[in-house]
């Protein structure tokens, strides 16, 4: 069955859904199951285990390194059978009369699809949706807005995490971060900047050396006309980049903020000159490589920054003293 924007859909027929990005929970026939109604730790990693290849048989032998690593205990397949069998009891009063979304198959265990709707599995069929060649624009930031909606909690973020689920973390992790920056750029190129500036701020608190979602915010700061904004995030950029990586942002990065500095000279009331005036300053005072970087102009061009400067702050400490005499 496939719905109108050519995802598969599952929700009319799928008992239960179940989510991994947050809480892990199992929902269905008006009840939800947390992590401490599933039946213990164990259960639930099996349970994980087999939501996050949903569709895809899992070997017994698998789960059993899932579990124990590589030090199980004797009988640990019977041990692994039975924690099946009380998972099954548990989610059974969720779904009651209907086949058990864990079935067994040859060697092992596998959750189905078309009985369960889990959040990381919808979150890739938009993302699917969203790449499809052709699909529009706005449709397209529609898909991605609704996958990335539903994996805003980050996979299993409460579980003490055993090796082979750290791992799942970091792949699904990476995999939201591309997401994000790509659905940026696409609001980027669809005229849509303040969105653009959202999902770029929002890769950038996943990862911030991500020279792509910088240029993205950017870039949607100097089409909204926010040149000063533009200037102040590009300078927390060069400031990151050259302390923690030795190193100045990229040419596209570089292009933008030009775009942006040349953009403040026409910022009202004076604006966009002090603030030319204090980037003059700070990048003559910066050490190499930025300096090199940023660095324009003469020793006239930086007599004249010192000056605007010292104005600013004379005027600013007459008005003070101003202010302390009135209310004396």
């Amino acid at each position: 069955m496939t719905g109108g924007d050519g995802v598969e859909d599952i929700t009319g027929t799928a008992v239960l859904r179940a989510t991994l990005c947050g809480r892990v929970t199992v929902t269905g026939h008006g009840s939800v199951l947390g992590p401490r109604e599933l039946g213990g730790t164990k259960p639930r990693h099996i349970l994980i285990a087999l939501l996050l290849r949903a569709g895809q048989p899992v070997t017994k032998a698998r789960l059993v390194e899932a579990l124990w690593g590589d030090a199980p205990p004797s009988g640990a397949t019977g041990t692994l059978e039975g924690y099946v069998s009380l998972l099954r009891k548990r989610i059974e009063p969720l779904h009651p009369g209907q086949d058990s979304p864990v079935r067994t198959v040859p060697g092992g265990y596998l959750a189905d699809p078309s009985l369960v709707e889990v959040d990381v599995e919808r979150f890739r069929a938009l993302v699917a949706a969203a790449r499809r060649p052709g699909n529009p624009p706005t449709r397209a930031l529609v898909d991605y807005a609704a996958g990335l909606l539903l994996v805003e909690g980050g996979l299993v973020p409460d579980e003490l995490a055993p090796s082979w689920l750290e791992e799942e973390r970091r792949a699904h992790a990476a995999l939201v971060g591309k997401v994000v920056v790509e659905a940026g750029m696409l609001a980027l190129d669809a005229d849509q900047p303040v969105l653009a500036e959202h999902w770029a701020r929002r890769a950038l608190d996943r990862d911030a050396f991500d020279e792509t979602a910088w240029r993205v915010l950017l870039e949607s700061l100097e089409v909204r006309g926010l040149h000063a904004d533009g200037v102040r995030a590009y300078d927390t950029c060069r400031r990151l980049f050259d302390r923690e990586l030795g190193c100045a942002p990229g040419p596209g990065i570089r292009a933008a903020f030009s775009r942006l500095l040349a953009g403040t000279r026409g910022d009202d009331g004076g604006l966009g000159s002090l603030l030319q005036a204090v980037l003059r300053v700070h990048a003559e005072l910066s050490p190499p490589p930025l300096r090199s970087v940023e660095r324009t102009g003469d020793a006239t061009g930086l007599e004249e920054a010192c000056r605007a400067l010292d104005a600013l702050i004379a005027t600013a400490r007459h008005r003070c003293g101003l202010r302390v005499a009135s209310s004396a």
